[in-house]
């Protein structure tokens, strides 16, 4: 009997700017669009600008582009719309390669640490230099003049680099060690020195505390200059995993810390190091076997501020310390019977107000605080979430957040009363809205897409009038092609929760027809699959497949984001189950369509939905013929403790259910054709979980299919890997669901 009991599908309401195909012809490559454009040539990637920065005095931004065969930074004003060129890149990089001519580029990124986020530029406080990492060394670049010069030297990188509040000073991380630099004499001072003990790491986390909870960097200036706050991560308890390089003749061998469930995590400790005496005071957190969640500094004097996470992620405090180590006071706790949600939301508006978001009625909304923990009022409320706080307007009388509170698909920009006056839109295009928001308040850059749109940059002041287009989004190669829109819809299930998707058709669809179908799930927490925004290289390669004959369907099940917390807390202890009980139920759905082959329907996913295509495939093999599962996780006891105990609790809490949730003990029921493709290198999903499914398949006397990419990491990012694996998915596709039976 279905566990649907009613179903619908609409059209998106959407402004289409690129050309919808009513009755283009059914092939895969006649306008372009082929696997070879999309992802080795890259002929549709964006052309919106890249590392988009507000100058500190809110007047003029920075960014990246290509513009009439020059790569260059650009800075725009925001009163006139004037654009100059701050350099050429390319003439910026034979500059400063001619100042490092000896330079070899790392064949492969740090395993365990920081090798984008720690990369990014910086600008200095007066808005005149803009620092960062260019050939593993800090180089220095006058916004004015261009000129250009190396501020370090050395093998290691220099991450995170980090102007003190004055712009006289800059700090980084190097080696596991802390560092500051003079910028009038290019001395260095080190402030940390960890020696020979080369598990401990000063200001950088290790890989599960950057992966699992968002952690940036490490260490933070006071607000006088005169001091830095940092984290300590001892990893010396933490189990050593090796990942081996085998395109050498003699095979490389990392060594990476990577904690799995229920096994140590590194020891943390909060310290605050002077930079006059290079003496540290540690702070007494009472973290125990917890998590140093968030640091910062309060707007003025000499206090830190701080979140501590316990092991069962089920309690968050924010706490105030004093810097010199005196004893840390609990201004506030969130407690949840499930897990807390670890966001960077907290925004001091002066000395004696803050702004916190919670989730404590079920969804993350905002809170004005008293510095004493008082709860001053409720600032936003209903049936949506806040996802995003930007920061504060001009008169610091509003907050600017993102929220979808219009539609839970959608994302829109709003300004919030911190008097209680409710949530103002600032942009009402149907779509996906995300802000930089400038220093003083005044104005914000919106970057903005839908399901056929690409990127847009648009300027507005903070009041929500639009100044003009930045960037309109446009891709060239695209105007030629023509795609498909997608379709939302929903379904309601036999327990009364309504679950969202959208349906991609071939360009020639006949009602008439029986068409194979490919279910893209992804399907675990703190991710939505179903929203309206442009979906890039994989909404391309969907609109291929479709060409073929293929429809695409994607539904996002319980778990999921975007729904509220406890939506998302219905996996709590039992990952698996009821993701797979709601994709069936869209698999259910699908059945009662006309126009879809009941007997040909597959399931594609990669990570998190790689490990729900192995769990489709073996415990719910009556409902999906062919399967491709990319880097999936095959038992929760192999994947890391952040991520997996904040769903499942320890191992040894919750033995049925890491048991009940692994696809390794479920192997016999593998029935269709499965593809399952793994990078050897990768340092998040270990290849052990991919090897281990596929003794369980060989035990159990089942055939499939195995692609293993050397010297790839959780994601296919060099073209040609990203290449061969979707032609390698789509002729799978083709041979096992699209050609194998009626049309």
């Amino acid at each position: 009997m279905s566990n649907v009991r009613a179903a619908h599908v609409v059209p998106i309401l959407c402004v289409v700017t690129l050309v919808l195909a009513s009755a283009a012809p059914a092939t895969a490559d006649g306008d372009g669009l082929t696997l070879e454009n999309i992802f080795k040539k890259e002929t549709f990637k964006t052309t919106a600008p890249t590392e988009l920065t507000w100058l500190p005095d809110g007047r003029s931004f920075l960014y990246r582009q290509q513009r009439d065969d020059v790569d260059g930074l650009w800075r725009e004003s925001v009163t006139s719309g004037g654009t100059v060129l701050v350099v050429d890149w390319d003439d910026l990089t034979r500059r400063l390669g001619a100042l490092r001519p000896e330079y070899t580029k790392p064949a492969m990124d740090d395993v365990n640490r920081h090798s984008r986020v720690g990369r990014r530029p910086v600008i200095s406080p007066d808005g005149r230099s803009y620092v960062r990492l260019r050939r593993d060394d800090l180089a220095l670049l006058d916004l004015e003049s261009g000129d250009a010069r190396y501020l370090t030297e050395g093998p290691a990188p220099e991450l995170y680099a980090t102007y003190s509040g004055d712009g006289t000073k800059l700090a980084f991380a190097r080696d596991g060690d802390l560092y500051w630099l003079e910028l009038a004499t290019g001395r260095e001072h080190r402030l940390t020195d960890r020696g020979d003990h080369g598990e401990l790491f000063n200001g950088v986390a290790d890989w599960v505390h950057e992966e699992e909870l968002d952690i940036k960097k490490s260490f933070w200036w006071s607000p006088d200059g005169r001091r830095i706050a940092y984290v300590q991560y001892d990893t010396s308890p933490v189990t050593t995993f090796p990942i081996t390089d085998e395109l050498e003749l003699i095979a490389h061998l990392e060594e990476q810390k990577y904690p799995k469930a229920g096994g140590a995590n590194a020891e943390v400790r909060l310290g605050v190091v002077d930079l006059e005496t290079g003496a540290t005071s540690w702070i007494p957190t009472g973290v125990g076997d917890g998590y140093i969640a968030r640091v910062g500094w309060l707007p003025v004097g000499d206090e830190l501020w701080f979140q501590i996470l316990n092991r069962a992620q089920n309690r968050l405090e924010l706490r105030f310390a004093s810097a010199d180590g005196g004893a840390s006071r609990l201004v506030l706790a969130e407690q949840d019977g499930a897990w807390v949600n670890v966001r960077d939301d907290l925004t001091f508006v002066d000395r004696q107000r803050f702004v916190w978001s919670s989730e404590r009625d079920g969804w993350r909304h905002l809170y004005l605080y008293g510095i004493d923990g008082r709860v001053i009022r409720r600032l936003t409320e209903g049936p949506w979430q806040v996802d995003e706080v930007y920061g504060l307007d001009a008169a610091r009388t509003r907050v600017v957040v993102q929220a979808n509170a219009e539609d839970c698909r959608e994302r829109h920009l709003y300004s919030v009363g911190l008097d209680g006056s409710g949530a103002r839109l600032l942009a009402a295009q149907g779509g996906t809205h995300s802000a930089e928001l400038a220093p003083d308040g005044a104005h914000l850059l919106d970057t903005w897409s839908n399901v056929t749109t690409p990127d847009r940059v648009e300027l507005y002041d903070v009041s929500g009038r639009r100044v003009r287009t930045v960037h309109d989004g446009r891709i060239p190669a695209l105007d030629s092609v023509s795609l498909v829109a997608p379709e939302f819809g929903s379904l309601t299930t036999d327990d009364g929760e309504t679950l969202y998707t959208w349906m991609l058709r071939p360009p020639d669809f006949d009602a008439s027809r029986r068409y194979p179908v490919l279910v893209y799930v992804y399907g675990g927490p703190n991710s939505q699959q179903v929203v309206n925004r442009w979906g890039e290289e994989r909404f391309l390669y969907y609109q291929n497949l479709a060409r073929r004959g293929l429809i695409v369907f994607s539904l996002d099940n319980r778990g999921s984001w975007g729904r509220g917390h406890a939506f998302e807390a219905a996996i709590r202890g039992r990952m698996g189950e009821q993701e797979l009980a709601d994709q069936v139920a869209g698999v259910r759905y699908l059945k009662t369509l006309p126009y879809v082959d009941p007997e040909r329907i597959g399931v594609y996913g990669g990570s998190y939905g790689g490990y729900m295509v192995l769990t489709a495939m073996n415990k719910a093999p009556e409902h999906f013929k062919v399967g491709v599962a990319y880097a999936p996780v095959a038992a929760w006891e192999l994947y890391d403790t952040i991520y997996t105990e904040r769903y499942m609790g320890l191992p040894s809490d919750n033995r049925d259910g890491y048991r009940n949730s692994a696809p390794l003990n479920f192997a016999a029921g593998l029935e269709g054709r499965l593809l399952i493709c793994h990078g050897t290198m990768d340092n998040n999903v270990h290849l052990q979980n991919t090897l281990m499914m596929a003794e369980e398949y060989v035990k159990a006397g089942k055939l499939f299919d195995m692609m293993v990419y050397p010297r790839v990491r959780h994601g296919t990012r060099v073209s040609h890997h990203r290449h061969h694996f979707h032609r390698l998915k789509t002729e799978f596709l083709q041979r096992h669901l699209i050609q194998d039976g009626p049309r």
